[in-house]
C-alpha cells in the first residue's frame, strides 16, 4: 500500500514523466543514431572493399592480358607476381581473395587451402563478373555463422574480360564496432536517465514541498488550527499560491472568530431569554432548545435531540395532518401538565425559516410562560367577584333591615333593636373588610412600612394569648402556650405588625376548631440560625392538600359558607404573609383534613445575648 501511495504522489509522477520523456527521446535518438552509424560503417566498408577490388583488378589486368605476357616470364613467376599483388593491395583484415582467369579457373588465392588453385569456381558472382558485370552480395558463412560481404569484379579492358577478382570479407568486426557504439549510446542513455531522475526529484521537490506544506496547512485549518503559515520558498506561481493561501487562512480565521463571536452572542441571548426558543427542521425534529424552554417543559435538550423528538412530541400537539405548524400564523395557547404535576399555560408562536431558494426550511417556536399571568388574571377576576360579593351581602342585609324599619318595624322596640344590632354587625363586617382591603392596597402600592426595633417577644406572645383566652373559653377550646424558656431573646420586629400576625393566626385557629378542640401557641428558639420560630397549632377541621398552595391568596376560602358565617374576610392569611415577609422572614402552613393545621413563621434575633 505504501508503494502504491508513493507512486500516486505528484513528485513521483513528475519524475516518471521526465524519465519517460528522456527515455522516449533517447529511444528515437538512439534508433536514428544506430541506423546512421550502421549505414555509415556498412557503406564505408563497401566503398573500401570496392576500391580495393577495383585497384586490384586494374593491377591484375597486365598479368591476365595474354597480349602483354612477357616472353621470359614463366607461369610460376606470373603467379608469384599476382600473389604479391593481392597480399600488398588488400588491406582489409581477414579478406579472402581469389583471382580467376577468363576460363573460371582460380589462379591465385589468399586462403590457406592452396589446393583450390587451378580448380574452376562455381560461384554465381564470379560467373556474372566474367560476363563483364560487377556483382556483390551479403550472405551468412555456413561454417562460422558470420555475416560476410561477397564481391566479384571483372578484370577487363574495354569490353574484353580477362578474368575476375573474387573477394569474401567478414563484416562482424564492423558490426562489433556498431554494437560498441550502440552500447556506449545505451550507457549514456542510462546515465542520462539516472541524472534526469535525480534532477527530476530535485525539481519535483521544489514543486511538491510547498504543495505538501499547503496540504498540511489545509488539514490543520480544517481541524481548527489557524496559527500556522505556509513557508514561502520563492516568488514564482507556487510562492504566490502560498502567499494567497496564508492570506486566505488569515481571512478565514477572522471570519471564523467573527462568526464565533456572533454565535456566542446569539447563544448568550438565547440562553438568557425569558422566553423559550425551539428550532426544528421542516419535519419538526428539534435541533436547538434554549434553557428557558427546557425549564418550561421540564425536559433536557440533550435527551430531546438524542431521541430525535419533534415539536409535536414536546408540545403534545395533534399530528401534523391536523395541525401543520408551517402554516400556523396565529399563536397557540397550550395547557399542559408538567412532570411535577403543575399546570402550565404556554403561548407558542411559530415562525417559518426561509431558505435562500425561498422554500420553508424549518420552523422557530417561541414559548411564553403565561401561567403566572393567567393565574393573576384569574385572581384579579376572583378578587373583584369576591369583593363585590363580600360587600353586596352585608349591604343587602342592611338594606333589608332598614326597609323593614321604615315600613313599621321601628314601632316595635324589641324588633327594631334586634334589626339595628344586625345592621351594626354587618356594618362592622364591612368596616373590617374595607380596612383589610385598604391595608393590602397600601402594601401593594407603598410596600409594608415597619417600625423595626428590639422587642420582648415573650411578652408579645403572652399578650396575644390573653386577648383570645376569653373567646376560646366561650367556644370550649383549650388555648395554651409552649415555650422553650420564659426568657426569650429580643427579636427585631414591628410590634404592631407581630400583634396583627398573631391575631390573624389565632383568630383563624379558634374559628375553625370545633368545641372541645385545642389551640397551641408553640415558640422555639433556633440559636444556630439566630431566630425565633412561632407555630400556631390547632386540632380543627384542617385544609385539603389541593387547597394548601392557594391558602395565602386573597379571599381564598376552603369553606366559603362557614367563613362568611363566622365573619371572615379571607384576607387574614394574606396580610399575615405580607407582614412576615416584610421582616425578611417566612411563613408556611401544613395541614391534614379533619386532623388540624399548623402555621409556622419566624422572626430574627435583635441582638445576641440579650433576653426579654
Amino acid at each position: 500500500m505504501w508503494r502504491l501511495r508513493l507512486f500516486k504522489t505528484i513528485q513521483w509522477k513528475i519524475v516518471v514523466i521526465y524519465m519517460l520523456l528522456i527515455l522516449l527521446a533517447m529511444q528515437f535518438i538512439g534508433a536514428y543514431f544506430a541506423r546512421e552509424v550502421e549505414t555509415y560503417y556498412t557503406n564505408n566498408f563497401s566503398e573500401t572493399l570496392n576500391a580495393q577490388a577495383t585497384m586490384l583488378a586494374v593491377n591484375l589486368e597486365r598479368h591476365l592480358d595474354p597480349s602483354r605476357e612477357k616472353k621470359d616470364a614463366t607461369p610460376q613467376m606470373i603467379k608469384e607476381d599476382i600473389d604479391n599483388l593481392i597480399y600488398n593491395l588488400v588491406a582489409l583484415n581477414g579478406a579472402k581473395v581469389q583471382v580467376i582467369d577468363q576460363n573460371g579457373t582460380i589462379i591465385s588465392t589468399t586462403e590457406s587451402e592452396q589446393a583450390i588453385v587451378g580448380q574452376r569456381t562455381s560461384q554465381n558472382e564470379v560467373t556474372i563478373a566474367l560476363m563483364g558485370t560487377r556483382n556483390e552480395g551479403l550472405r551468412i558463412d555456413p561454417f562460422t555463422g558470420d555475416r560476410v560481404k561477397v564481391l566479384a569484379v571483372p578484370v577487363k579492358r574495354g569490353n574484353i574480360v580477362f578474368g575476375a577478382v573474387y573477394m569474401v570479407v567478414s563484416m562482424e568486426p564492423t558490426y562489433t564496432t556498431i554494437r560498441k557504439i550502440t552500447n556506449i549510446l545505451a550507457t549514456g542513455t542510462g546515465i542520462a536517465l539516472v541524472m534526469t531522475a535525480a534532477l527530476g526529484v530535485v525539481l519535483a521537490r521544489t514543486i511538491t514541498k510547498p504543495v505538501k506544506e499547503m496540504t498540511r496547512q489545509a488539514t490543520a485549518v480544517a481541524d481548527g488550527d489557524f496559527n500556522r503559515a505556509v513557508r514561502i520558498y520563492s516568488g514564482d506561481e507556487i510562492g504566490q499560491l502560498g502567499m494567497a493561501f496564508n492570506y486566505m487562512t488569515a481571512r478565514l480565521k477572522e471570519a471564523i472568530l467573527q462568526q464565533e463571536e456572533e454565535r456566542e452572542k446569539l447563544s448568550q441571548i438565547l440562553a438568557n431569554m425569558s422566553d423559550g426558543v425551539i428550532a426544528a427542521q421542516r419535519d419538526g425534529r428539534i435541533i436547538l432548545m434554549n434553557r428557558s424552554a427546557e425549564e418550561m417543559l421540564q425536559v433536557s435538550a440533550v435527551d430531546v435531540m438524542a431521541e430525535k423528538k419533534t415539536l409535536y412530541d414536546v408540545l403534545r400537539l395533534p399530528p401534523e395532518e391536523e395541525l401543520p405548524l408551517l402554516e400556523q400564523n396565529e399563536p397557540l395557547m397550550l395547557e399542559m401538565m408538567t412532570p411535577n404535576r403543575d399546570m402550565l399555560m404556554l403561548r407558542v408562536a411559530f415562525t417559518p425559516l426561509q431558505q435562500d431558494s425561498g422554500k420553508k426550511g424549518g420552523i422557530i417556536a417561541v414559548l411564553q410562560d403565561v401561567t403566572e399571568q393567567a393565574r393573576l388574571d384569574q385572581q384579579r377576576r376572583e378578587f373583584v367577584a369576591n369583593v363585590s360579593h363580600e360587600l353586596r351581602t352585608p349591604l343587602t342585609t342592611i338594606r333589608s333591615y332598614v326597609e323593614a324599619l321604615l315600613e313599621g318595624a321601628v314601632e316595635d322596640p324589641e324588633l327594631s333593636r334586634r334589626f339595628l344590632q344586625v345592621t351594626l354587625a354587618e356594618t362592622d363586617r364591612m368596616t373590617r373588610l374595607v380596612n383589610d382591603l385598604l391595608q393590602l392596597s397600601r402594601f401593594d402600592s407603598q410596600g409594608v412600612r415597619l417600625h423595626l426595633r428590639p422587642i420582648r417577644f415573650a411578652q408579645l406572645i403572652r399578650y396575644a394569648v390573653d386577648r383570645f383566652s376569653m373567646q376560646s373559653e366561650q367556644q370550649g377550646i383549650r388555648l395554651s402556650i409552649e415555650m422553650d424558656d420564659d426568657q426569650l431573646p429580643l427579636v427585631y420586629a414591628d410590634q404592631d405588625a407581630m400583634n396583627q400576625v398573631l391575631d390573624n393566626l389565632l383568630s383563624n385557629a379558634i374559628k375553625y376548631t370545633p368545641k372541645g378542640g385545642s389551640v397551641t401557641l408553640r415558640v422555639r428558639v433556633d440559636h444556630q440560625q439566630r431566630r425565633v420560630l412561632v407555630s400556631v397549632i390547632d386540632t380543627g377541621i384542617g385544609i385539603p392538600k389541593r387547597d394548601l398552595r392557594r391558602i395565602f391568596e386573597r379571599f381564598y376560602r376552603v369553606d366559603k359558607a362557614r367563613s362568611r358565617s363566622q365573619g371572615g374576610t379571607g384576607l387574614g392569611l394574606s396580610i399575615a404573609r405580607e407582614l412576615v415577609q416584610a421582616h425578611g422572614a417566612d411563613i408556611h402552613i401544613t395541614s391534614e383534613l379533619n386532623e388540624g393545621t399548623t402555621v409556622t413563621f419566624w422572626v430574627p434575633f435583635a441582638e445576641e445575648g440579650r433576653t426579654a
